[in-house]
C-alpha cells in the first residue's frame, strides 16, 4: 500500500485532485494507494513528513508568489525526504526552470485543470515508478543489512573514521565486534576525536598512525596496545583510506585481536630465557647476554660462579624433590640481589652464575659474601649443602665471553676437591649417620670396632688399618639412596630389586672419591662385594684382583651382619634375617670359604673369633 499526501493550497485544485485519486484508486488494478494526509501550507506539510518519513508520493502544487513555493518543497524534500516521489501541479503557462534544481525525486509534471485521462496517466506512472523506487529501496536495505551482519559477525573489530576539510579525524562507527571487544558503543564514540576517549598517551599514538594513512594515502599496518573499558588489547591493525576527488575523506580501520597470541608469545620469549625450576635465566639466554655484554667495552664486568657440590648425590640420598629445594632456595638468594646490574642465571643442575656490571671492588665482595652467608644455612634435615662461590673480574678487554665464561667454570672446579673435613655436607651427614646409631644404613654398629681389632690380630700396617678403618665407615653410605623398603624388606629380591641393592655400591664409591683423604679407598670400597669365584659385583673380579683390604673386609661385613639382627641379603636369593651364635656364623663362612671369601682369611679370621672367646 503506497502511502499519498496532498499539499495544495488551490480548493477547487484540491477537491479535484482528491476527485482524481479515488476515481482512480476504484479503477487501477495490481496497485493500491491511499490518500493519508492533505495540506494547505507547505510547512505543516514539511513537519509532518519529518515525523512520518514512510510517505511514498507527495503530490504538491506550486504557489507562485510564496516565499516557500513547491519548487523549494521538492528541493527539500530531495535532500531530507530521498525516499519519498513527487508529482508537480503547475499553472497554465506556467514555466518551470529545474537546471538549477537537484529533483531525482520527481516523478511527473501535471497542469493544473487537466482532465482525469491526463492525471490518471500521469498518477499511475507515479506510481509504478515509486514501487519500482521502494523495491529498489528494499533489496539495498536487505543488502546493506547483510554486510552489516558480516561485519558485525567478523573476528575483525572494524571501525570508520571521518576526515573533515580541515583534516581533522573522527570515529564515525564501530561494528559489533569493536563493540564486544572493546565495551564501547557507537554513541560513546560518534563525532569524537581520539583524545576525548582515550588517555593522552594512547590518543597520541592513534592520532599518529591515523595521520600517516592520511599522508600515503595508501594501506598501513601496525601492532598496537590500547586501553579500553573491556581491558588491554593487543591489535594488529589494518587503515585503509577512502580517497575521493584526489582527497581522503573516510578511513577504515580493521584491528584483529592478538591479546591471546601475544600473551602467549610473551609466555614463550619467558620460557626461552628463563629455567622452568628457578625462573632465573637459563643457560642459552646467559651465553647471549653475557656475549652482548662482553662485547661493549665501556661496561666493567665481573662473574660470580656457584656450584652445588655433590648434588647427584644430594638427589639420590633424599630425592629429585629435595634436591630441587635446594636449587629454588638458592635461585631465590639470588633473586634477593638481583637488579639491572646484577643478572642471575641457572646454567645447569649444579652451576649458578651472576654478571656484574660495573660494580666496585668492595660492591662486588660485598654481594659474594652475602651470597656465602645465605647458601651455608642451606641443609636438609640439618644435613647442610656445599655450595662454593667464587668471583673473578674481566681484566683483558681482548678476552672473549666464552673464554671469561671458562675462567669461571676453571675458578669453582679448583674450589670442587677438598678434604672431607672441609666439607659441611659430608660432616653433617656422617654426624646425622652416628646420631642415628647406623640404623639407616642397615648396619652393626659393632663393625667398626670389630674392624679395628681384626686389622690389630691381622698385624696390618698402619697405613692398611687407616684404609680398613675408612672402609667400615664408609663402604655403606650408598644405601642412603635406596629406597627404604628395599633395605627392610626381610625376603628374597626380585631380579629388579636386587640390581637397584647392587647400586648402593657405586654410589658409595662416587662418594669417597669426591674427597681428597677418602679418594683412595675408592677401589676398596667398589670391590668389597666381589667374590672371589668372580661371582661378585659390580666388577665380577676374581682371587687376587680383589684387593686385599676388600677381601678381608667383606668376611668382616659378613660376620658383622650375621651377628645383628638386621636383614642381609647375601645374594638375590639368599638372606640373614636375626642374629646368629658364632659357631653358626662360622660354619656360613666355611661354606662360602673359597666362593665368596678368600679361604686363607676365612681360617685366620676364624682363629680371630677363637682368640675373642
Amino acid at each position: 500500500m503506497l502511502k499519498i499526501v496532498i499539499v495544495i493550497n488551490d480548493v477547487i485544485e484540491k477537491n479535484k485532485v482528491k476527485s482524481h485519486l479515488n476515481r482512480a484508486k476504484r479503477k487501477f488494478t495490481g496497485i493500491e494507494f491511499e490518500l493519508v494526509k492533505e495540506f494547505d501550507d507547505n510547512r505543516q506539510a514539511v513537519n509532518f513528513l519529518y515525523q512520518n518519513p514512510d510517505i511514498d508520493i507527495l503530490i504538491i502544487e506550486n504557489a507562485i508568489g510564496e516565499i516557500f513555493s513547491g519548487i523549494d518543497l521538492i528541493t527539500l524534500a530531495e535532500s531530507e525526504f530521498p525516499n519519498t516521489g513527487v508529482i508537480l501541479l503547475t499553472g497554465p503557462g506556467e514555466e518551470l526552470n529545474l537546471e538549477q534544481c537537484s529533483v531525482n525525486n520527481l516523478h511527473s509534471i501535471i497542469k493544473k485543470r487537466e482532465d482525469y485521462r491526463i492525471f490518471k496517466e500521469n498518477l499511475l506512472l507515479a506510481l509504478l515508478k515509486q514501487r519500482l523506487k521502494n523495491k529498489e529501496q528494499r533489496k539495498e536495505k536487505e543488502r546493506l543489512n547483510d554486510y552489516r551482519t558480516i561485519i558485525d559477525h567478523t573476528h575483525d573489530a572494524i571501525f570508520l573514521l571521518e576526515v573533515d576539510c580541515d583534516e581533522n579525524i573522527y570515529y564515525k562507527r564501530i561494528n559489533g565486534t569493536h563493540q564486544r571487544l572493546t565495551a564501547m558503543s557507537n554513541e560513546e564514540i560518534k563525532g569524537k576525536k581520539a583524545e576525548e576517549i582515550f588517555k593522552e598517551e594512547v590518543a597520541q599514538k592513534l592520532e599518529a598512525n591515523y595521520r600517516r594513512c592520511l599522508r600515503k594515502k595508501s594501506r598501513i599496518n601496525y601492532t598496537e596496545k590500547i586501553k579500553f573499558p573491556a581491558g588491554k588489547k593487543f591489535w594488529q591493525t589494518t587503515l585503509y583510506p577512502v580517497v575521493r576527488n584526489g582527497r581522503v575523506e573516510e578511513i577504515v580501520g580493521a584491528s584483529y585481536d592478538i591479546t591471546d597470541m601475544e600473551a602467549k608469545q610473551q609466555r614463550l620469549d619467558y620460557m626461552k630465557r628463563h629455567d622452568r625450576l628457578t625462573g632465573l635465566y637459563n643457560k642459552e639466554y646467559f651465553n647471549q647476554l653475557f656475549e652482548e655484554l662482553n662485547k661493549n667495552e665501556k661496561d666493567d664486568l665481573a662473574l660470580i660462579m656457584l656450584n652445588v657440590e655433590n648434588f647427584h648425590l644430594i638427589n639420590k640420598i633424599f630425592s629429585c624433590q629435595k634436591g630441587d629445594q635446594i636449587l629454588k632456595e638458592i635461585a631465590s638468594i639470588l633473586a634477593q640481589i638481583s637488579d639491572s646490574n646484577k643478572i642471575a642465571a641457572h646454567l645447569c643442575a649444579d652451576h649458578f652464575a651472576v654478571i656484574l656490571k660495573n660494580q666496585s671492588l668492595l660492591e662486588i665482595e660485598d654481594t659474594l659474601n652475602f651470597i656465602k652467608k645465605e647458601v651455608a644455612k642451606l641443609n636438609i634435615k640439618g644435613i647442610y649443602i656445599d655450595v662454593d662461590a667464587v668471583f673473578l673480574e674481566k681484566t683483558n678487554d681482548k678476552i672473549s665471553a666464552r673464554d671469561f665464561f671458562n675462567d669461571g667454570v676453571a675458578k669453582i672446579n679448583l674450589k670442587r676437591y677438598k678434604t672431607s673435613k672441609e666439607s659441611n655436607f659430608y660432616c653433617s651427614l656422617v654426624n646425622y649417620i652416628k646420631k642415628d646409631n647406623y640404623k639407616k644404613l642397615r648396619q652393626n654398629n659393632q663393625l667398626i670396632e670389630l674392624t679395628r681389632e681384626t686389622a690389630d690380630f691381622f698385624e696390618l700396617s698402619k697405613q692398611e688399618k687407616k684404609k680398613m678403618m675408612l672402609l667400615a665407615g664408609h663402604h655403606d653410605l650408598g644405601k642412603l639412596a635406596l629406597d627404604k623398603n628395599i633395605l627392610k624388606k626381610g625376603e628374597k629380591f626380585t631380579a629388579k630389586e636386587w640390581h637397584e641393592y647392587q647400586k648402593h655400591v657405586l654410589i658409595s664409591a662416587n662418594f669417597v672419591s669426591y674427597y681428597h683423604d677418602l679418594a683412595e679407598i675408592t677401589n676398596l670400597v667398589l670391590a668389597h662385594h666381589e667374590h672371589f669365584d668372580g661371582t661378585g659385583w659390580p666388577k665380577g673380579l676374581k682371587g687376587e684382583e680383589i684387593p686385599y683390604l676388600s677381601r678381608l673386609f667383606a668376611v668382616i661385613n659378613f660376620y658383622s651382619n650375621l651377628n645383628s639382627n638386621l636383614y642381609f641379603p647375601l645374594l638375590q636369593n639368599k638372606y640373614y634375617f636375626g642374629a646368629l651364635e658364632d659357631r653358626e656364623i662360622i660354619k656360613e663362612l666355611k661354606y662360602y670359604q673359597g666362593k665368596l671369601f678368600d679361604p686363607q682369611i676365612v681360617d685366620k679370621f676364624i682363629l680371630f673369633l677363637k682368640d675373642l672367646d
